[in-house]
């Protein structure tokens, strides 16, 4: 995080002030109106005027006031606000109220790496964005153009209210009734962004004009989006979700009115395990006050669940919440039972009344598209640069090279680089230098395997620039990238054999571990989201840093897989195995060999196959296996169902961090055969879907592995592969 230094000391009777202690203000009632309007009014010059946009110049400076070290939904939009200006090229900072806090940037916003200055520059080009909730602390008299950005309206009366105790009513909604003698809203100097419609009304109600309010939304995390984009039905518990801090009282009456449905409170739980809960839940209800756009009602939605809300603040409306009105009610007495009745009908029919919220469920995924829009529109100016997203990959193959290309025909608002090892900066400058010539705003980070490991991250991390890390391998942790040792020497490692043969082999002999660690530990900290392709992969990674937050966004196949399995493939005389993918050691060569040397032995029915290519890393008893060589992913049905396949090996010799190959097998309907580690693992335990063999064993499972097959030659083995291929359609593509 850049902090920023300005030439000119501004506004030193406001810093003195904010400096000092506020005392709670005790006035005459006859007062209050008088306090009200000078208080609103605070941010008033005469001598500005008001677009519909700001009048940015070249020099032009955009600061943005947010409360220091504060976390919620407002200080996020203002932070996504500073990122999405200094996308598009505007110069911009954060400016931290209390100036006085000894803290200001909260560790969850660093990731952002915005600027942030102490100083204002009072210019007229320049402009101030503040939040509602802080408009009371901003000078009468400044030459900035302002903006007052209501992200609330209720938050902003609960401080109002302060100064106008006069003013007694308790407002259901502020956009039905306009206040008294609120005539300051209509302030010559100010401009006003809405966060809601709710705010919007508000404003016209007590006498903005229309040409004075311009919408700037917000979204939720693009991340949750996309984890969320197709809603999950499976699973889900006949549950009530609701937020205790909101309308409780209210909740309350309903679960007192029917206790025997089960109603279960958003509390004590980070953000993934709200969002892993309201997996689970199918209906969530809200009657509390709704302030603006809440985020939790939206982000329940987008999880699948039912929403049911009240009719207070921005609920009321069929833009803010656009729900059909059945499902909004007065929080009445008289309505409890028509709302237990709904809530039952949605419990129940729990399927269909979810496709309800389709529409709304869209709106939300645009959300983020939608902002930048607005946030263009509203400070005038365009894209000034082409965005253009720099994706660094290694030239090794494999499902990371998969997964880029699967990435690369996915639609993106920026351009793309694809930059690889021979073709990097080598310092920097050059870095510096690549980055201003192509306009880089976003960097992703494939794999770095080929790179100047230290360097690239170091020079990364300086570049000030976004970057995402994907974690496809276990190179983060060891450059024995695919642990197959299970960091069982990580505490030793300088005097075990293990080690010492494989860094050796990497040619890293004298490689200093802990600083390797120490190095990969900093560019995942800055990182502005890790993603691993599953739940088991960013496991073993916290393993080793905890304080990383790691996202869990299984791969999805970019392409039309076909369910092929055949029944009679069950039953012929002779059971075919198919090893799918390049045969090598990590993959499980040494299981194929020794499953054939003992199929020859015992002479038993089953035909082995290799669909890829046979690398020839290791030795052992190939005679008798069918290499069919290198096939194409688009065709891995067709050619299972030509070699009449009734099950797909996939004995991996190290812990995957997803596995395309068996995505694709289950895809295809055909059951998997898999050791009991890696994400695999858990795809088949989950679905049901085959066969997880335990290496737990001096064989590492070697001797299970020829017991499952003998029992697939058995009546009940044939009937037990029909089972788990039919349950090859518990899995769908994207899942865990």
């Amino acid at each position: 995080m850049e902090r920023m230094q300005m030439s000119s000391a501004i506004w030193p009777c406001w810093l003195s002030a904010w400096a000092r202690p506020t005392k709670r203000w005790h006035l005459q009632p006859e007062c209050h109106r008088r306090i009200f309007c000078c208080w609103i009014s605070c941010c008033r010059n005469e001598q500005g005027g008001c677009g519909r946009s700001m009048n940015l110049t070249e020099t032009s400076k955009v600061y943005i006031m947010c409360p220091a070290y504060a976390y919620s939904g407002g200080p996020t939009l203002l932070h996504q606000l500073g990122a999405r200006l200094l996308a598009d090229g505007v110069d911009a900072a954060m400016y931290y109220w209390p100036l006085t806090a000894e803290k200001k940037v909260h560790p969850g916003y660093k990731k952002y790496n915005l600027p942030y200055t102490d100083a204002i520059d009072d210019c007229p080009d320049n402009v101030l964005i503040i939040p509602e909730t802080l408009c009371g602390f901003v000078p009468q008299s400044l030459k900035i153009q302002r903006v007052l950005w209501w992200l609330s309206v209720d938050n902003w009366w609960k401080l109002t209210n302060e100064f106008l105790q006069y003013y007694e009513e308790q407002a259901k909604a502020f956009d039905t009734e306009p206040l008294p003698n609120v005539w300051a809203l209509n302030d010559a100097g100010l401009t006003h962004w809405v966060q809601s419609e709710y705010a919007q009304r508000f404003l016209r109600l007590n006498g903005v004009p229309a040409e004075k309010i311009l919408p700037v939304g917000d979204y939720l995390d693009e991340a949750f989006l996309l984890r969320n984009e197709t809603v999950t039905k499976e699973n889900r518990q006949d549950v009530v979700a609701f937020n205790p801090r909101k309308g409780l009282d209210f909740t309350r009456k309903l679960m007192e009115y029917a206790p025997d449905i089960s109603w279960r409170p958003v509390q004590d739980m980070t953000p993934e395990q709200v969002e892993e809960f309201l997996h689970t839940a199918k209906v969530y209800v809200d009657f509390g006050n709704h302030p603006g756009k809440d985020r939790i009602p939206r982000e329940a939605v987008m999880a699948g669940c039912c929403l049911i809300t009240g009719r207070r603040g921005a609920a009321a409306n069929e833009v803010d919440i656009p729900i059909d009105e059945d499902l909004k009610f007065e929080d009445t007495e008289e309505n409890i039972p028509r709302i237990v009745a709904k809530i039952r009908e949605l419990l129940s029919n729990y399927e269909q009344e979810a496709d309800r919220y389709a529409a709304y469920r869209q709106k939300i995924m645009q959300e983020p598209a939608v902002f930048c829009q607005q946030v263009r529109a509203a400070m005038g100016v365009g894209a000034s640069r082409e965005e253009t997203e720099l994706i660094l990959s290694h030239e090794c193959g494999g499902g990371t090279e998969v997964f880029l290309q699967d990435y690369l025909q996915q639609e993106s608002a920026a351009k793309q680089i694809v930059m690889r090892p021979s073709n990097a900066p080598r310092s920097l400058a050059e870095w510096q230098t690549f980055v201003h010539r192509h306009h880089i705003t976003q960097i992703t980070v494939n794999h770095l395997f080929g790179f100047s490991l230290f360097e690239t991250m170091a020079s990364i991390r300086k570049l000030g620039i976004p970057y995402t890390f994907y974690v496809h391998d276990y190179l983060c942790i060891c450059p024995n990238w695919s642990l197959d040792c299970q960091a069982a020497y990580c505490q030793n490692y300088r005097s075990q054999p293990y080690c010492q043969g494989m860094l050796k082999a990497l040619s890293v002999p004298n490689l200093d571990l802990d600083l390797f660690r120490r190095n990969f530990r900093e560019f995942l900290a800055g990182a502005a989201e890790v993603i691993a392709p599953s739940a088991y992969a960013a496991q073993v990674v916290n393993q080793f840093y905890p304080e990383v937050k790691i996202t869990s966004r299984p791969h999805k196949l970019q392409r039309n897989i076909e369910q092929t399995f055949q029944p009679q493939f069950a039953h012929t005389p002779e059971l075919t195995l198919t090893f799918l993918g390049n045969l090598c050691a990590q993959k499980g060569a040494r299981y194929l060999f020794q499953l054939n040397s003992w199929l020859k032995r015992r002479g038993l029915p089953v035909k082995l196959v290799v669909m890829g290519e046979d690398i020839q890393d290791i030795d052992g008893d190939r005679e008798g296996i069918l290499f069919t060589g290198k096939y194409d992913c688009e065709n891995v049905s067709g050619l299972l169902v030509q070699q009449q396949t009734a099950a797909v090996l996939i004995p991996s010799a190290f812990p995957e961090t997803y596995c395309y190959t068996a995505s694709e097998a289950i895809l295809s309907g055909y059951p998997v055969i898999t050791m009991n580690w890696g994400a695999q693992a858990l795809r088949v335990q989950r679905a049901d879907c085959g066969w997880v063999v335990s290496r737990d064993t001096p064989d590492r499972g070697q001797l299970a592995l020829q017991r499952l097959v003998r029992h697939l030659l058995t009546p009940a083995g044939r009937q037990d592969i029909l089972q788990k291929a039919a349950n090859t359609k518990n899995f769908r593509n994207g899942m865990e």
